[in-house]
């Protein structure tokens, strides 16, 4: 494997196999490649697999987990620990009692191994794994459905005045109603640190919210942040050019991800694999008033999915291809970019559950492409 310090035999452990097939039953799947099987035998003991393997998709109280695994709590709770603490697991306390369950391979496990940011052999060699196994398997899990799993959130002071905002179109909202707020490092952009191909932007703009955000937080993955600190890490994000995603449901959201075009796994999936679907497209889009286009080719540059092309005339907007993230307008001197309400917007999913099970009826009818 090039390096690898995995023991003798670990890889090919049927423990692995079972591990990537419960994780293929999560809404963006385990696409089955041998990168993944590396992947998995770099993470998880053949015996962490194993339990891995049995764990289910929602926190559940340790006490049922033993009972339904067959083993002694203490021995569980502790391997279940070991895993929280490395990202593979998620864990909660609810009333005195642990609650745990297995985290999707994405977004979960991969973003995990990404956002201490560390520069080690392990992280390297992730890395270089993951970005393998993105173009061999879980990109084009991004398109298995009809519904996104991710959705634009509009630059907040890009929207029109006069237009009605939805309380979940706004991420100033999301933030105050999340019960807390961490803020993380990219794991995208430092997973393309670790393989030279990083762009510069900045890592430190990232957010988790609610009870995984607590999670981050408690096992060091995230530093606890306050509403104002947190629309700072946003502003930031903007003067840097990136585009502000979360999931595509109304409430609860776990994430406010700060993205671009060359690392983000999600955008990717735009620009790196032609699905114009990976993500869920704002409720608005640019508009272009050419008359005072100034052709300065500042919208171009900051266009992350290329929607914007310079010409003979100034510059022209694919209008399929925006995703109305209203990144561009920041940069324009004259005005000539604006936003508008989109004619059309799909129904976004009311909960993060409501989500889940959308994306899962999709996935096992076959509805994507």
């Amino acid at each position: 494997m090039g390096g690898s310090s995995l023991p003798a035999g670990r890889l090919g452990h049927p423990a692995y196999a079972e591990l990537r097939a419960k994780l293929d039953e999560f809404p963006l799947g385990a696409p089955v490649h041998e990168s993944l099987d590396q992947i998995l035998a770099e993470l998880f003991s053949p015996e962490e697999a194993a339990v891995a393997a049995r764990l289910p998709v929602f926190p559940t109280p340790l006490p049922e987990l033993a009972e339904r695994l067959g083993m002694e709590s203490e021995k569980l709770k502790a391997m279940c620990e070991s895993m929280a603490d490395r990202g593979l697991v998620f864990a909660v306390v609810r009333d005195g009692v642990s609650f745990y369950s297995l985290l999707p391979l994405v977004p979960g496990i991969a973003e995990m191994q990404f956002m201490k940011a560390e520069r080690t052999p392990l992280t390297m060699r992730l890395a270089r794994l993951f970005n393998t196994y993105y173009y061999a398997g879980w990109g084009a899990s991004l398109s298995r459905t009809v519904t996104p799993a991710p959705r634009v959130i509009t630059v907040e002071r890009q929207i029109p005045a006069e237009v009605e905002v939805l309380p979940y179109e706004k991420a100033s909202e999301l933030l105050r109603a999340a019960r807390s707020i961490g803020l993380a490092n990219c794991y995208c952009r430092h997973e393309a640190n670790l393989i030279g191909e990083g762009c510069g932007a900045p890592l430190d703009v990232c957010l988790v919210l609610g009870r995984f955000a607590d999670f981050c937080i408690e096992r060091g993955f995230a530093r606890r942040v306050d509403v104002d600190g947190a629309l700072e890490a946003l502003d930031r994000a903007e003067e840097a050019g990136l585009v502000h995603l979360t999931e595509n449901c109304q409430e609860r959201v776990n994430f406010i991800c700060n993205c671009c075009g060359c690392c983000c796994g999600l955008l990717r999936g735009i620009t790196k694999l032609d699905r114009p679907n990976a993500v869920a497209h704002s409720g608005y889009i640019v508009a272009l008033d050419a008359d005072e286009c100034a052709a300065c080719g500042a919208c171009v540059e900051r266009c992350h999915v290329r929607a914007i092309r310079e010409t003979d005339d100034g510059v022209a907007v694919d209008f399929e291809r925006c995703i109305g993230c209203g990144v561009c307008n920041l940069v324009c001197p004259t005005g000539a970019l604006t936003m508008r309400r989109r004619e059309a917007v799909p129904a976004t999913p009311r909960t993060w559950r409501d989500l889940q099970m959308t994306l899962l009826s999709e996935k096992n009818a076959g509805k994507g492409d």
